[in-house]
């Protein structure tokens, strides 16, 4: 088996996820404020996340693994690489939306929900300006 490699990508290299997210429901906007990470196993991208660095916070966006590569550290290898360069960013707040899927990852990791969610649960971290 290839060896996982998580980094920053463009959107042109992870564009060929984009029709797989899109067929699991999510949206994917990519703006010039949106940061891509990917998963690539050998030259394939089987997961991506993004965030949206806006002006008082930093917004979690687009967490996707490929049905056939989840529950093998895919995703927490692309949260973690999205939050070590989130870090870098000097900001204090990190918001989100979380699917049933995604929700416990992110409780696990210091979000706190702010509102009861229907589809969507919307989660916060505070971080510490340093």
């Amino acid at each position: 088996m290839d060896e996982l490699i998580v980094s920053r990508m463009s959107f042109e290299e992870i564009a060929p996820i984009v029709p797989y997210v899109i067929e699991g429901r999510l949206r994917v906007r990519n703006t010039e404020n949106t940061v891509w990470f990917g998963a690539k196993l050998g030259d394939e991208v089987v997961g991506v996340v993004s965030c949206v660095l806006r002006r008082a916070y930093i917004y979690y966006n687009t967490d996707f693994v490929k049905k056939e590569f989840r529950k093998k550290g895919i995703y927490t290898r692309l949260f973690e690489e999205r939050d070590k360069y989130v870090v870098t960013l000097n900001r204090d707040l990190i918001r989100a939306k979380c699917t049933r899927y995604s929700l416990n990852h992110y409780l696990k990791n210091g979000f706190t929900a702010t509102a009861k969610g229907g589809s969507l649960t919307p989660v916060e971290k505070k971080l510490g300006k340093s």
